[in-house]
This record gives C-alpha cells, structure tokens and sequence, in this order.
C-alpha cells in the first residue's frame, strides 16, 4: 500500500544515478549499496572490487542446523513433533537453582515423551580413518555433551535410547558411521549414539539423514 503509487524501475542504474542522499538521510545509504549490488547481479557477501557496502556473513553452523531441523520436521509423522532448542533440563542443580542449561539442536517426541535426541555439527568426517588416534575427525567434547543431553532427556521407560549427531555428507562421508557409540548408563541399558551424514540437496527425494540400518528409531516416526 505505501508503495502503490511508486512506478516500477525499468532503468534501474539510470534511476540509481539520478538518486541523491541530503542532510539527514545518510541511513538510506547501507541498504542502498546493498540493493544496488543486488540488481546489478552481484552477490553481497565478502568480494574484492569497489563497491562499498557491508558484507553478509552467515554462521553456517546454524544455517544448517535449521535447514535439518526443517526438513526433518516435513518428513515426521503426525504422531511426533520435533522441537528445536529444547532447554527445559539443567547439568545440575545447586542450592535450589538450576544451573548450565543443557540445549540439545533437536528432540522428536512421541506422546509427550523425549524418543531421540539429534545435535548437528557443520564439520567435515572422514570415514577413512577410522581409528583411535583420529576417530573419524570426532570431538571428545560433543560425545561430552551428547551424554549430558541423553542422561537428562530421555525418560526412565526408553528402553536401551538412540541419540544422533548430523554431519554434513560430503565424499568422505557418505554413510552412516557403522556400528554405534555405546554408554553404558544403567546395568541393563545402553545409550546409543550415531553419528550420521545429512545429503544437502535441491530434490526432496535426495536430501535428508542417511539413517544407519541398525538404528531403531528412525522407522517409528517416519
């Protein structure tokens, strides 16, 4: 509506040139440069040439754990909802409060109840090396806190519960790393631990977590 009366640009480097910023409107000159790249066909991201305008840096760690979270929640059943950024458990309780809140990427529940836990990670693996020394490229500190996340998501009547860390799938990771991580947590139970690929991709059939076959999970809620 508050553009209704603006005519269309059909000319817009010739517009561009007739545009003239005064006293008080110096605000308009960021977005400006911005748009002025833009339709000139350029990319505003991080760029050597003469062009003055800020650049656009995104943290692709996130970029990815929400392009997951969303195409994850597309494919669940209506029986499970998936939530992101879940902090509703603490690490631990100190004279009555609850301290260093424990923030899982993703839950997908069933029934009210916590059935897996999923944490991504935007890092390279390499499926070659698999050994103690480079364990796959595999940070100590991530096993850490998938522990924390399993030992206080899950409720007591999961039996022997899967938790998942998503790498980005490239051609040294393709499939799921064989065989899980296992923590013992109970005489009779096992935590699982996976670590699997995630197929960024255009085509809907194509993209998506390449589910380990062992894995128990992923067949109930898709």
């Amino acid at each position: 509506m508050v553009f209704h009366d603006v005519p269309v640009s059909h000319n817009h480097k010739h517009d561009f040139s007739l545009v003239a910023l005064g006293r008080g409107m110096n605000y308009y000159e960021l977005p400006l440069a911005w748009v002025k790249l833009i339709l000139d066909g350029l990319s505003p991201q991080t760029m050597k040439g003469d062009h003055h305008a800020a650049s656009l840096l995104f943290p692709m760690e996130r970029v990815f754990e929400d392009y997951v979270a969303q195409s994850l929640g597309k494919a669940l059943k209506t029986t499970h909802r998936l939530k992101a950024q879940l902090q509703s458990k603490s690490l631990v309780t100190h004279n009555g409060s609850s301290w260093f809140k424990l923030k899982p990427d993703m839950v997908i529940e069933h029934s009210g109840k916590v059935v897996t836990v999923l944490d991504t990670k935007w890092k390279l693996l390499d499926s070659s090396k698999a050994n103690g020394t480079d364990k796959y490229g595999l940070s100590q500190s991530d096993f850490y806190q998938m522990l924390a996340y399993g030992h206080h998501y899950f409720d007591t009547e999961i039996e022997n519960p899967e938790m998942f860390l998503v790498y980005p799938s490239h051609s040294g990771f393709k499939q799921a790393i064989p065989h899980s991580f296992d923590f013992p947590i109970q005489s009779e139970k096992t935590l699982k631990l996976w670590v699997v690929p995630f197929v960024i991709s255009e085509k809907d059939d194509e993209k998506g977590i390449q589910w380990p076959d062992e894995a128990q999970i992923p067949a109930e809620f898709y």
